[in-house]
């Protein structure tokens, strides 16, 4: 069988790199990658990218020079790609953590007037598992289904993730959606704000859009999946929740690309609707006991140089003791 361009590349650069041909090497796979760059279509899907024989031949030569600028040529590469469109106007993703209180949940999921592809639910209940009743209610209600939602995903993981890892683990589930909706369990849309603010996100660029003003900004907002390319995800070092908005709005106060775009009609609109916030714990004393530990917590966290310099001391322990579960 005859070999393609690609494979005899591949194995030209091999060749030259068994005989320590490093530079001539180095040369063939430069050209290569351009050639690659060059060819990416305008959006394209993840087959179109994917290159396993050039990746291993840059990846090769990398191992053995440290060619530092031959690596970032590749990521810079990868930095452009933009994602699928929509087929269809709806929201791609909507991402809601829940700890109790399903009957907000079903308030937030009443108030919903615009199409939704993928609900996903990250059920962080203490007794989560196949006799919690919140458990079996959320199974119902991906059984029942919803008018406006295609299809509702349910993720439960051993302990409550908090709320860092729950965003995280939505958006990293789903990395097909080009934009997020994360919203609080207690957040109900006032009529035509997903439209609304659907229609002001470009998808293909860097964006956060609030739903509600500060300090509420992060009850509930899009996020285009070209940020948390950008940005990275959410610091599960606040645990399990407050303090993780204050330091991604910092981050993306601190990059001049990520774009912030607050509506003011929708943000009166929302906040006639949402007059209280942090329903969950409320609705529980031990939570709201817990809570007064964690968020101090949190907060020297947040104020801590460590935090700032990416110093990984105190991850287990800030986790051990900033939990609701024990």
């Amino acid at each position: 069988m005859e070999s393609s361009p690609d494979q005899t590349a591949h194995r030209r650069i091999q060749s030259l790199l068994s005989q320590g041909e490093l530079q001539a090497a180095r040369d063939l796979a430069y050209q290569w990658l351009r050639h690659w760059v060059q060819s990416h279509p305008s959006q394209p899907r993840p087959s179109e990218l994917r290159h396993a024989d050039l990746w291993a031949s840059l990846a090769d030569i990398i191992e053995r020079t440290h060619d530092d600028y031959l690596a970032e040529l590749f990521w810079q590469s990868l930095d452009a790609v933009e994602p699928p469109s929509l087929s269809q106007q709806a929201i791609p993703l909507l991402g809601i953590p829940i700890l109790n209180r399903l009957d907000l949940l079903h308030q937030l999921l009443d108030s919903l007037d615009y199409p939704v592809q993928t609900l996903a639910i990250v059920d962080n209940s203490p007794t989560a598992g196949l006799h919690s009743t919140l458990t079996r209610d959320l199974e119902a209600l991906q059984r029942q289904g919803h008018p406006q939602i295609t299809q509702i995903e349910v993720a439960r993981p051993f302990r409550n993730l908090g709320v860092a890892g729950s965003w995280n683990l939505i958006l990293t589930s789903f990395p097909e959606a080009s934009w997020a909706l994360l919203a609080n369990n207690d957040i109900r849309f006032a009529p035509g704000v997903l439209a609304a603010a659907a229609s002001r996100l470009n998808e293909s660029r860097p964006q956060f859009l609030p739903l509600l003003p500060e300090p509420q900004s992060f009850s509930a907002f899009l996020i285009t999946a070209k940020t948390w390319d950008r940005l990275g995800l959410f610091d599960t070092n606040f645990y399990p929740a407050y303090c993780e908005d204050l330091d991604y709005r910092d981050r993306m106060r601190a990059d001049t690309s990520v774009e912030c775009i607050e509506v003011p009609q929708i943000q009166t609109a929302m906040t006639h609707l949402n007059r209280e916030h942090s329903a969950t714990i409320a609705s529980d004393p031990s939570l709201e006991a817990r809570n007064r530990v964690s968020f101090q917590l949190n907060r020297l966290w947040y104020f801590s140089q460590r935090r700032i310099r990416h110093d990984p001391r105190g991850s287990w322990v800030r986790r051990w003791l900033g939990s609701w579960d024990r």
